[in-house]
């Protein structure tokens, strides 16, 4: 499972179709790159993101790639901050 560090991002809360909440973490340093947090694919602390996903600027995470129709889709299984705590 990949782990990279992003230190430019910015965080969007999305809805699905049947209006649950999501998050994108998009790598402002590279506008292409962008992961995907849903509450079925993190391991825990979902509700830490939920709370605090407006103030988060830097990250380490683990995720995982899918490709599908000739595009990299990557969903995020763990996210801390900077300072090692546990958010997702």
């Amino acid at each position: 499972m990949p782990t990279t560090n992003l230190n430019n991002i910015t965080v969007k809360k999305l809805e699905d179709r049947n209006f649950k909440p999501y998050y994108v973490i998009v790598n402002n340093d590279n506008q292409d790159e962008a992961y995907f947090c849903f509450e079925w694919t993190v391991k825990e602390g979902w509700q830490k993101l939920v709370d605090e996903w407006e103030n988060l600027k830097e990250v380490e995470i683990d995720y995982i790639e899918n490709e599908r129709d000739f595009k990299v889709y990557r969903k995020v299984v763990s996210l801390w901050s900077q300072e090692g705590e546990i958010i997702v």
